[in-house]
């Protein structure tokens, strides 16, 4: 008896899952090549096991280290079926989806006790097999020029990756005009057209811009220090990691309190940091980003001021 796509499937998330249990991170390219099927195909089945602690960065499959399956009283291939089985069912309509989370919650949760909480950032719901998508994706890994209208404006684009910038997603291309990198959001794009024009770019390179890029307006080209002094109250947050990759303590002084500098392309980079952390942090310079930041929490203190009148 043939086997079918659905048990091809299923067989290949059980083996996946094996894996990930033992190694905690695979790349895409090592399971696509080991179970025979393309990237893309990878990219559903772990769209497919969103409900368990797996992440897709990078091109690499992630599995929170501290998730042990083998812990659950479920076989692991019950639940693998039962998860498999509910997700088919997933979005025929929004009373059936509160309905799912709720067997969910009462299938897996009294089964077994993780003493670490991690929370993840949200993200945009993408459908990848989409029509929109799979033109994107076919355009980046033959290295097609495009044409991708966005807010009524077509641009051609050098297409480099689809990327997420604080959950949202967006498709990472140079214009061909001014030739700089530029974010358009994958929502807003009406109409993407490849040609059978190939361009040539390492992605490499486009990957060590991505090191540095924080959020999707970025500017290309441009580069500038930001120095703060974080008070002592705070302090130990930017010892304890970086907050941004560019992020560098440049001095701990006496008082407790550190000189950073942050290196970043555009204000927005590290406009939020800063303020979600005040009154405990400073700008010390540029002094225009330091006046410009004055500027707008005198005028929404008199704004608040004025609603409260």
């Amino acid at each position: 008896m043939a086997v079918s796509d659905h048990d091809k499937m299923f067989a290949r998330v059980l083996l996946m899952m094996q894996a990930l249990q033992e190694r905690k991170s695979i790349p895409i390219d090592e399971l696509a090549e080991e179970h025979n099927v393309s990237d893309r195909t990878i990219r559903r089945d772990v769209e497919r096991m969103h409900f368990f602690p797996i992440e897709l960065r990078k091109n690499i499959v992630y599995l929170d280290e501290h998730y042990d399956i083998t812990a659950l009283a479920l076989e692991q291939e019950e639940l693998l079926v039962a998860e498999l089985a509910l997700n088919s069912i997933h979005g025929i309509d929004e009373k059936t989806d509160k309905k799912l989370h709720a067997i969910r919650a009462k299938l897996v949760n009294p089964l077994f006790f993780n003493p670490y909480n991690i929370k993840k950032e949200g993200f945009q719901e993408i459908n990848m097999d989409s029509e929109l998508l799979n033109k994107i994706e076919d355009a980046i890994s033959k290295r097609n020029t495009s044409k991708v209208t966005s807010n009524e404006i077509t641009s051609t684009v050098l297409p480099y990756k689809v990327t997420a910038f604080d959950g949202i997603w967006y498709l990472l291309a140079r214009d061909t005009e001014d030739k700089k990198i530029k974010t358009y959001l994958i929502a807003n794009i009406t109409e993407f057209r490849a040609s059978t024009h190939v361009f040539s770019k390492t992605y490499a390179d486009i990957d060590a811009v991505l090191e540095n890029v924080h959020t999707a307006w970025f500017e290309d080209g441009n580069s500038f220090e930001v120095k703060v002094r974080v008070k002592e109250e705070i302090a130990h947050y930017f010892k304890l990691k970086k907050h941004l990759t560019s992020q560098e303590i440049l001095k701990e002084n006496k008082d407790g309190s550190l000189l950073v500098s942050f290196t970043v392309s555009t204000d927005e980079d590290v406009d939020n940091l800063i303020k979600a952390w005040l009154p405990h942090i400073e700008v010390i310079s540029p002094s225009r980003f330091r006046k410009r930041l004055i500027s707008e929490l005198e005028n929404y203190l008199k704004d608040l001021k004025n609603l409260s009148l």
